[in-house]
């Protein structure tokens, strides 16, 4: 069982996504309501359900090959490398309660990019040569559990139905601007009246819908941060992790760190959060800690994994 003082933070954290999450909801009715009433209400409310229990399963293994990977091999002919990566992931899957071992890909991108695809069912992680070569094995520990720890949370999930809301939300917004441009011989004409209320929902609705779904995907990260360093012991592997990558003068190397190039942009416009601020947070968790950091070679970080002794600090 998890426990450590990531766990008030963790809460902090799901209250906040699920707070956007509501929002996110509540947007999507509320609008419906002043449009068409009872009957959009009702119409929009059954679309936010099938858009959540109704997520498509798409196959990891067919996502993947869209990004020319392949399944790197594991067992006891492997090499000694792969095993040690098979290890890791089905050791901190299974500390993470994910239902089935993760496959692991390998893209032929050299730049560092790592994502996870599928639920705890059906799922993938994805490391690129690029991320292999710029992470020490460290480092790699972090970035692997951050990843799995999205799949423990069932993010693909969340992120389909944010992504589906964010669309009945533009739908509704454009129906109610289609209403008020057909109205407008009326308007002009003095027999029907138009809200200045109404038609400013109406306008900036999406955009607001918008923001809540990039609030939602950075407290999502925040999430798998807190949790991968849980799972591992210690929240140093990920911060290293964070601070290599973010010291790459090119951006591509931000791809993975704070979602492509949009480190350039006011927070509210980012989908992941500054690399800055999930390192102080991270510190400031590890903090909290008890204990004395040490740095660990290859062999001892999978030997603590391995053996469940999260009680010795890995960095």
């Amino acid at each position: 069982m998890i426990h450590g003082s990531f766990k008030g933070q963790r809460g902090a954290g799901f209250l906040k996504s699920m707070a956007a999450a509501w929002s996110l909801t509540f947007l999507v009715l509320f609008l419906a309501y002043i449009l068409g009433g009872l009957f959009f209400l009702v119409a929009a409310s059954l679309g936010g359900i099938a858009a959540y229990y109704l997520t498509p399963r798409i196959s990891p293994a067919l996502v993947l090959r869209l990004y020319r990977g392949t399944r790197l091999p594991g067992g006891r002919n492997s090499e000694v490398q792969n095993q040690g990566l098979h290890h890791l992931v089905a050791d901190i899957s299974r500390r993470a309660g994910i239902e089935t071992v993760p496959g692991i890909w390998i893209l032929p991108s050299m730049r560092p990019i790592a994502f996870a695809t599928g639920d705890s069912g059906s799922s993938a992680i994805a490391l690129s040569r690029g991320i292999l070569q710029s992470l020490d094995s460290d480092e790699l520990v972090g970035v692997v559990a951050h990843e799995l720890s999205h799949i423990a949370h069932d993010d693909s999930r969340i992120m389909w139905f944010s992504e589906m809301t964010v669309k009945m939300v533009t739908l509704l917004s454009f129906v109610g601007q289609v209403m008020v441009l057909i109205s407008l011989p009326a308007i002009f004409a003095g027999r029907q009246d138009v809200s200045l209320m109404f038609f400013a929902i109406v306008v900036v609705s999406p955009l607001v819908a918008m923001l809540l779904q990039l609030s939602l995907l950075r407290g999502r990260e925040f999430a798998a941060d807190a949790l991968s360093a849980e799972l591992v012991g210690s929240a140093w592997p990920l911060i290293r992790a964070l601070s290599t990558l973010s010291k790459r003068s090119h951006p591509l190397f931000l791809r993975w760190i704070e979602g492509g190039r949009e480190h350039r942009g006011h927070t509210l416009l980012r989908t992941h959060p500054p690399v800055e601020e999930r390192t102080r947070r991270l510190k400031r968790w590890e903090g909290g800690r008890q204990g004395v950091h040490i740095c660990a070679t290859e062999e001892e970080l999978m030997e603590i994994l391995l053996s469940g002794d999260s009680g010795r600090r890995i960095g």
